[in-house]
């Protein structure tokens, strides 16, 4: 046996298909761990928790304490700033009233930190105040859960003493399952101490272990590799063969297992080492030798191990559990007729623990079904991780013992039943599973048709382009945008401006700008009496506070005033245009992140288009018809440019969409030149022209795309290798840019897709 099962798994790794697949899986893996990574509005990037992380690096914990708690403060300070601005835009008299209220519930914090506030210069890890925010209220909490881990070691001890008190006097009854509980948690806990635990920011370690992206890859190489082992096996006839020589039965499906259980060990550790290394060149590496408390979502865990200790533990339990799932889907497999009942069944079977698991409360009476089933098994931060004993029967069991048994249980029904039905096959061959219908097919000889049913049907090009269109507009309605209180301020004055110049319009601006001006002369006045010495800083500061806060809107004022100045030299229309600014790629631009998205769909639609005629040596036969080789060609490029403009479409209606909903965008007729970024733009034209250029330009970037797939299929005449060279090419600029090495930019097509954003 042991020298089969070299043999079974050197049979998988010579198959390419296999290999591919393999490496498709990885691949995806690695898009996933990308793209759920990137930064959002209430969500930092990578680089931050790095940062913060490097800052921590050296000191002690009293340090890390003092460090963490004074961020904390300064960013509280901010907010506090910005909330009494926020209150002083109501421009009534409860406003002000409850800015009062505040500033004398919180004395000395506005002026504390006004200045700081006003120049802007409170971010030191993100880009934004609700970033920074975000990222210092996460690390606070996590740091107060760490800190105070005695604390909570002392309190399950505590709830112990406090229980055996009561009963003693007869007022608790110590056979409750509560009771009981609290004895076996304090036993549990009892060995446990704080010695080993050390602060440290761990949103890499976390978001490595507990995706559950990795999980349903996991279970979709476990499925490609049972298929590959039983099925192909099957379909190839070859069991009426092997089961007649010396090892064909007990030793052929031993070896068979035993490879799974290797593969099932090297996917899965393969996997984690990637999510873990990528993690932590992204945030920044851990002291794996701290104790797994040291990780803030894990302090409720009642092992006594490190760091490492515990990512071994996970890794090998989930490589256990999907060994017992492909041992059960094997023997599916072994019993089953037809190819794609197995599989059905392990979807169903993976389907219905997800139910379980995301449907049943954590407080419900059936949570043990919620935990112990296959997607809770898999979940191992919460076996290792966390603590739970189920109330079985008024009895605490433990859910770490109760899943560890339980993973045992579906291993040992997977061998013996794979065993014992491998040696009772009866079923050596497999069945096409056939419509209770047929479908006639119509021949014609429309070259248009018949090359856009290949593409889009035979090559699955429609399905992919769909599925990368829907995940654009995912990216697109997933951006977050809040506007700011200047921002507020902004939009309600330009919504009542907008249009042409009018005796009411300009006297509003005018007003506004006398009322700015009278509070920069109060604040101009202040300053010269206080260096008069007719009265002190703090005064000063005290009476300069009302006219600080009216200019707090004076920087939106200054986008207001701008536009009534071109108007006045140059004519024109207001026009309320965040939302073309946002749209166009200037206040944020997210059009690298879309471009990748784009360019991967395209790629991956329109690889086969060309290479698979090559493959099969149907294009020789094609040069000797009438319409010919060139002909042939010409119609697939405008059939698969026409496919891409599909996902260029839907990402930029569902773009204006998702920004028109937030910030309005009206005077489509104004001239784009009323837009102030764009006040020297050359060419007169509409807003609306100009939208329609810029989708244009997107389209065209699109066909370049396309354009160049195919004619790198023409050079290798193989889809993989196509897919390889394309994304090397078209899609490996775009993830440096986005790593930060934006000179890659300029050796692809994002200066046309984005030329709007770069003006």
């Amino acid at each position: 046996m042991l020298r089969l099962i070299p043999f079974e798994l050197g049979k998988l790794l010579k198959k390419r298909s296999f290999i591919l697949s393999v490496c498709v899986l990885v691949f995806i893996h690695l898009f996933l761990l990308w793209y759920t990574s990137l930064p959002y509005e209430c969500t930092p990037s990578l680089s931050a928790y790095k940062a913060i992380q490097t800052e921590l690096l050296g000191k002690d914990e009293t340090e890390k304490g003092n460090y963490i708690t004074g961020l904390k403060e300064k960013i509280d300070g901010i907010l506090f700033v910005r909330d009494i601005f926020s209150m002083q835009s109501f421009q009534n008299e409860m406003g002000n009233v409850l800015a009062e209220q505040e500033m004398q519930n919180n004395p000395g914090v506005f002026e504390q930190y006004y200045e700081l506030y006003q120049s802007g210069n409170y971010l030191e890890f993100t880009d934004s105040l609700e970033q920074e925010q975000c990222l210092i209220d996460e690390i606070y909490d996590e740091w107060k859960m760490v800190s105070g881990y005695g604390e909570y070691l002392a309190s399950i001890q505590e709830n112990k003493e406090t229980l055996n008190g009561i009963s003693i006097f007869g007022g608790a009854d110590k056979d409750t399952f509560s009771s009981r509980n609290l004895q076996k948690s304090a036993e549990d806990y009892a060995e446990l101490t704080n010695q080993n635990i050390r602060f440290m920011p761990t949103k890499g370690i976390v978001s490595a272990m507990e995706s559950i992206w990795v999980d349903i890859l996991l279970f979709l190489g476990i499925m490609l590799f049972v298929g590959s082992m039983i099925v192909e096996e099957k379909e190839k006839k070859l069991f009426f063969i092997t089961r007649s020589t010396r090892h064909g039965i007990m030793d052929s499906i031993a070896s068979k297992l035993v490879s799974l259980f290797i593969y099932c060990v090297f996917l899965t550790g393969l996997f984690y080492a990637v999510s873990i290394f990528f993690f932590g060149w992204g945030t920044g590496w851990l002291d794996f030798t701290a104790g797994l408390q040291s990780i803030a979502e894990y302090t409720e865990s009642s092992l006594s191990i490190s760091i490492l200790g515990y990512i071994f533990l996970s890794v090998f339990t989930k490589a256990l559990v999907l060994f017992g799932i492909g041992a059960v889907l094997t023997i599916f497999c072994i019993l089953s007729e037809a190819a794609v009942l197995p599989f059905l069944a392990g979807a169903l079977c993976i389907g219905g623990s997800a139910l379980l698991y995301y449907l049943i409360p954590a407080g419900s009476s059936l949570s043990v079904l919620k935990y112990v089933n296959l997607i809770g098994l898999m979940k191992t931060e919460n076996i290792y991780g966390g603590y739970l004993n189920f109330n079985l029967f008024g009895y605490p069991v433990a859910r770490l013992g109760l899943s560890l048994w339980l993973t045992f249980v579906i291993c040992l029904i997977g061998i013996v039943g794979s065993l014992s039905g491998f040696c009772r096959m009866k079923s050596f061959e497999v069945k096409k599973l056939a419509l209770p219908f047929s479908i006639p097919f119509k021949p014609h000889t429309n070259i248009w048709r018949h090359e856009g049913y290949k593409i889009l049907i035979t090559n699955k090009a429609l399905f992919i382009v769909l599925l990368f269109a829907v995940l654009l507009i995912y990216n697109n309605v997933d951006q977050t945008y809040t506007p700011s209180v200047g921002e507020q301020y902004y939009q309600s004055i330009m919504i009542e401006l907008e249009g042409g110049l009018t005796d009411e319009k300009e006297a509003l601006v005018l007003s506004e700008k006398a009322r700015y001006e009278e509070a920069l002369q109060k604040i101009e006045e202040i300053n010269e009496r206080i260096a008069a010495g007719e009265i002190s800083e703090d005064a000063g500061d005290s009476l300069k506070s009302q006219a600080n806060m009216t200019l707090a809107f004076y920087p939106a004022f200054l986008r207001v005033e701008k536009q009534y100045a071109h108007i006045k030299s140059e004519g024109g229309s207001f026009v309320y245009d965040t939302g073309y600014l946002y749209l166009f790629g200037i206040l944020e631009d997210d059009f690298s992140t879309s471009l990748l998205i784009l360019s991967i769909g395209i790629i991956l639609a329109v690889s086969g288009a060309v290479a698979m005629e090559y493959q099969n040596g149907s294009l020789v036969l094609v040069g000797a018809t009438k319409a010919g080789k060139r002909k042939i060609l010409v119609r697939k490029a405008l059939i698969c440019s026409m496919v891409a403009a599909v996902p260029v479409i839907a990402c930029v209606v569902s773009r204006m969409i998702h920004i028109a909903s937030v910030y309005s965008m009206h005077s489509l007729g104004a001239d784009i030149t009323s837009v102030s970024h764009f006040a020297d733009f050359p060419v007169s034209m509409t807003i609306g022209c100009f939208i329609l250029l810029f989708v244009l330009s997107q389209l065209l970037a699109a066909v370049l795309i396309t354009l160049a797939t195919i004619g790198i299929s023409i050079w290798r005449k193989n889809q993989v290798q196509t897919v390889f060279f394309a994304l090397l090419i078209l899609a490996v600029p775009m993830v440096l840019n986005l790593l930060g090495f934006t000179v890659a930019k300029w050796f692809s097509i994002y200066p046309l897709y984005s030329w709007t954003g770069m003006i």
